[in-house]
């Protein structure tokens, strides 16, 4: 299990960007909205310095999603996260562009219209298991019971997993081993480990919290 750190690209996100390369992990950045009327070359020259592991995408069209791409290859990224697409269709043309470029596509698990295990599994059937790869975020669970279902049946297809914990539904998310979270991420490793799962483990936590990043990552590699 690899582990890396979730940014957002707003505010102050290159002086959290400092509390990341101090404790010496990748990250995966979150873009946002870029402006596609620029040159994805020039665009990627303000991330150049440090370029995360992954970019996390917002919904978009498909002629969209080629400038990304170009941006992603600028800066030498290979894996790019995306909210699902409504129809198989549009979910194979984005894997098919993908793959032609050389970068993965992975979904995010829990946003519609890919919100139960048999919505990986129809993926994986109707356009093909490669094309199905997941990023898991138990947050969005209702329960303890979900999260393992989830991590047992989508192993096969999860590349990354969200560790982060919330006090109730709403909230900042909180450290992921916050002793007042909701979730136990100390037994959720465990089965990751028991199930020998290997992929990244990223560790999402608000802004408030990113001086704890040391600890939280002592904590899961023990």
């Amino acid at each position: 299990m690899r582990y890396q750190v979730y940014l957002k690209r707003r505010g102050r996100w290159r002086r959290l960007l400092r509390y990341v390369g101090q404790a010496g992990v990748p990250y995966v950045l979150e873009v946002g909205e870029l402006d596609t009327s620029r040159s994805p070359v020039a665009a990627a020259l303000e991330f150049e310095e440090t370029p995360p592991e992954a970019l996390v995408l917002p919904r978009m069209a498909g002629e969209e999603f080629d400038w990304y791409v170009m941006f992603a290859d600028a800066l030498g990224v290979r894996r790019l996260v995306l909210p699902p697409l409504p129809a198989l269709d549009e979910v194979a043309a984005i894997y098919d562009k993908a793959v032609g470029h050389g970068v993965e596509v992975n979904w995010i698990y829990g946003m519609p219209p890919m919100t139960r295990i048999l919505d990986v599994e129809q993926v994986a059937r109707v356009v093909r298991p490669t094309a199905a790869r997941i990023v898991y975020d138990p947050v969005k669970a209702r329960g303890t019971k979900e999260i393992y279902r989830a991590i047992v049946a989508l192993s096969g297809y999860m590349r990354e997993i969200y560790l982060s914990n919330r006090r109730g539904e709403r909230g900042p998310r909180l450290p992921p081993f916050d002793p007042i979270g909701r979730i136990n991420y100390v037994e959720v490793l465990q089965a990751l480990y028991l199930i020998q799962w290997d992929g990244r483990a990223t560790i999402r936590q608000a802004p408030q919290f990113f001086g704890e990043l040391d600890l939280q990552l002592r904590i899961g590699a023990e």
